[in-house]
């Protein structure tokens, strides 16, 4: 078997720059479409590991605006409290509350950074994760219960039992009632921290749309009558509670598996999918072994030319037709096989590495995935199909005779179809450079938008606990006397990490002429500290404390109004009317591929949640953040710091748009590396067909640069037809994925342009490197030459 093995190698290694660049070109290529076909494997994966996930169906609310649908996937209380009652099919409900960061107290340490979810005790009913400790029945009945993850558990109590510890939570002391397993990655929400929804002392005061609904039906019912009543008896609960405002309400429902893809919702409990995305990489998986694939031919198709009076004087020492057949088939299954092995030992180290390139865990488990394998099997035998086909059955059946006499002029029809091949790996290449310039242009337009706000320097602190807050102008003059701290503000609100959502209408307007608003509840200082700039009026001031009763709104809410001048007029949007004391200029307070929707800025709130610093200048912000800290444990000895910069947060609402930049960059580069080694071996064997063309064109005094000429001209004509083809496709796929931004880039002329030059700079220099090494030779080698 070794010997055989031996053989093989031997005989494919013959043309040993073809062996190489082939197996080289096609592990690559394998190894990315692996990669990409783990990545749609893992998006496609969410929440289908809950038992009975085709039964469980998650609510939500729908705002409409003269025709525009904002679909939320938030809802009352009682699409918990009253639907299940009254619709058969349910067979239970949960609904779950963002609890954000807690920090939790165990032994007196402090454990920040712990994801808290405030839930109901049917939770583990409708969510089947696993209960390593305690019992699922009962875990959220109490109140004063919690039930904790595994990682949460290790992080609190070591390898101690954790059902029965007490951990403290504010001013609060919860029971540990249950372990479940670590949520898995492929969910769409994630906690450490489940607290039963009747221990949210504030729960009586949520009257608006504030819960996540999930429903599980019954098995075998029929669920679009169930859907039906949901949707009906929410749609009428929203209209009677929203009766003043001046929209019209719908509702809908989501399955749980098509939620992190194809969800309608503004946003959710978690990292969001894409199913364009995912259809992308899938388009891009797809070019990229086409690529290699062909690539991988057409050098095959070259090197089994080169061996054909091997074959002949092989057929000339007996050897039969099959016998050929076999020998081509073994060297390019080897050869294959070689390149399989390479690509999955690149893959298992990659994954990790791509996983963190793309915000993604990826389990070594989806490399196991049936549709997974029974693609590569059959990419292996088609691989080894087309690859061994050329040379074991076309030169095979010559005689002899025709086999070793010279052929030329003979291999026209196989000419074409390598060069129709070379012309649709540029298309594919030029498609997608266009896409990736066109991607990586919109997302650097957003970013260089003016927010309207200056965010550099910005430092968001939070972990406060009501000691804190409660002390809040001390620690605010102490940070003040810092010399890296140029300004201090607070707020209930993170800038550009979300709002409240409120009801607002002119004080002399209709009180059934309510109007949707988001709200920032702040505390004077804070437009100051972000650099707002004013167009009306004036900016809270700290001395007045009529401000309490003032407002501050931004032009898209004055607009919203109708309001030619604000200032001074007054609003309602709970009892008591609110004056208007100044307008700011819209600023972005969510992605800029957004329309900047109104807003106001209030004061009556003295609830504090985030503490927002700004530094000076080119300040050293790691010793800057130690000083911050360190003046926050002199109010409270054992806080733990907990900050972030309101860049990050901005920058972080591109990240899905980087990471299909990033797809797609790297199927642009694999694509570059693929066609031009296929072009260098193209080239090569043009050249090597015309040897003695060029020297005849020597001696008869042709110069250099004409045979340059005539051996780029060919691929000049090619790349204009590809360039024709791929420009059409790349515009279509960008304007269509532009659909979903409210603000975008303009597709300039040069996003076209760019990957042509790429290509055309690339080809030329590898055509003038092998003509001119041809064209140069000794005239007399080139009449030599066979």
């Amino acid at each position: 078997m070794m010997k055989r093995i031996k053989y093989l190698l031997r005989s494919a290694g013959k043309s040993k720059t073809i062996t190489g660049i082939n197996i080289f070109g096609l592990s690559i290529g394998l190894a990315v479409t692996i990669l990409l076909v783990v990545y749609m494997l893992h998006e496609w994966s969410y929440d289908r590991h809950i038992q009975g996930s085709e039964n469980i169906h998650r609510l939500h609310s729908i705002w409409i605006d003269e025709g525009e649908n904002s679909v939320q996937p938030i809802n009352l209380r009682q699409a918990f409290t009253e639907i299940p009652n009254s619709v058969p099919g349910i067979e239970t409900a949960v609904q779950i509350y963002r609890g954000g960061s807690a920090e939790l107290k165990y032994n007196d340490k402090r454990f920040t950074d712990n994801r808290l979810l405030y839930v109901d005790s049917t939770f583990l009913k409708v969510f089947s994760f696993k209960v390593l400790e305690g019992s699922a029945e009962y875990a959220l009945d109490n109140p004063q219960s919690a039930v904790v993850s595994k990682r949460l558990a290790e992080k609190l109590f070591g390898d101690q039992p954790a059902v029965g510890q007490v951990i403290e939570m504010g001013n609060s002391g919860y029971t540990v009632s249950a372990v479940t397993e670590n949520v898995p990655v492929n969910t769409h929400f994630t906690y450490d921290l489940l607290i039963p929804m009747n221990g949210l002392d504030y729960l009586h005061q949520l009257g608006g749309l504030e819960f996540f609904t999930y429903y599980r039906f019954k098995p075998n019912i029929d669920v679009l009558a169930a859907e039906e009543a949901i949707k009906d008896a929410n749609t009428a609960f929203m209209t009677e509670r929203f009766n003043s405002f001046n929209y019209t309400f719908s509702s809908e429902l989501e399955p749980l598996k098509r939620l992190h893809l194809y969800s309608r919702a503004s946003y959710d409990l978690g990292p969001r999918g894409s199913i364009r995305t995912v259809i992308v990489v899938g388009i891009i998986a797809f070019l990229i072994m086409f690529l290699a694939l062909t690539n991988f031919v057409n050098l095959f198709i070259i090197a089994g030319e080169q061996r054909a009076k091997e074959i002949g004087v092989r057929k000339v020492n007996g050897a039969g037709k099959w016998s050929i057949i076999r020998q081509f088939f073994a060297e390019t299954s080897l050869v294959v096989i070689i390149s399989f092995i390479v690509a999955l030992a690149l893959v298992l180290l990659l994954l990790p590495s791509f996983g963190n390139i793309m915000q993604r865990q990826f389990s070594i488990a989806l490399l196991q995935s049936p549709v997974l394998i029974m693609s590569l099997i059959a990419v292996f035998f088609l691989t080894v199909l087309l690859a061994g086909s050329y040379p074991a059955f076309y030169l095979s059946r010559f005689r002899p005779a025709s086999i070793l006499k010279p052929q030329a002029g003979k291999a026209g029809r196989k000419k074409i179809v390598m060069n129709v091949i070379g012309g649709l790996q540029l298309v594919i290449t030029l498609f997608l450079l266009t896409y990736l310039f066109g991607i990586n242009n919109q997302v650097s337009y957003l970013k260089n938008l003016s927010p309207g706000f200056n965010p550099h320097g910005m430092v968001n602190i939070y972990n406060l606990n009501s000691h804190l807050k409660e002390h809040y102008p001390s620690i605010r003059d102490q940070l003040l006397s810092i010399p890296e701290v140029m300004g201090v503000a607070a707020s209930s609100h993170t800038m550009g990490g979300g709002t409240s959502g409120q009801g607002i209408r002119l004080v002399e307007s209709s009180p059934e002429n309510v109007l949707s608003i988001n709200e920032y509840r702040v505390q004077p200082g804070f437009c100051s500290l972000l650099e707002l700039e004013l167009k009306e009026g004036r900016l809270f001031d700290p001395e007045r404390e009529t401000d309490r009763k003032g407002v501050i709104l931004n032009e898209a809410a004055v607009k919203m109004l109708g309001l030619s001048s604000a200032v001074g007029r007054k609003v309602v949007m709970f009892d008591d009317p609110l004056e208007i004391v100044g307008v700011v200029k819209d600023f972005r307070y969510s992605s800029a591929a957004n329309i900047v929707q109104p807003l106001v800025l209030t004061t009556y709130s003295n609830d504090i949640w985030t503490i927002m610093v700004r530094l000076v200048p080119q300040a050293d912000q790691p010793a800057a953040l130690n000083k911050i800290g360190e003046t926050l444990k002199s109010f409270d000895s054992g806080y733990v710091l907990t900050a972030r910069n309101t860049l990050d947060i901005y920058n972080n609402y591109y990240a899905g748009e980087q990471r299909l930049g990033m797809l797609v960059r790297l199927g642009a580069a694999l694509a570059v590396v693929i066609v031009m080694m296929g072009i260098f071996m193209l080239v090569s064997q043009s050249i090597a067909r015309r040897t003695k063309e060029i020297g005849i064109r020597k001696v008869m005094g042709g110069s250099v640069v004409g045979m340059l000429a005539l051996i780029y001209s060919n691929s000049l004509k090619w790349i204009a037809i590809a360039s024709l083809i791929a420009m059409p496709l790349g515009y279509f796929m960008l304007r269509n994925w532009l659909q979903d931004y409210a603000v975008k880039a303009p597709l300039d002329w040069w996003l076209f342009v760019q990957g042509i030059l790429i290509v055309l700079v690339l080809e030329t220099v590898i055509t003038f490197m092998q003509t001119w090494r041809a064209a140069t030779k000794n005239p007399v080698d080139s009449l030599r030459y066979e």
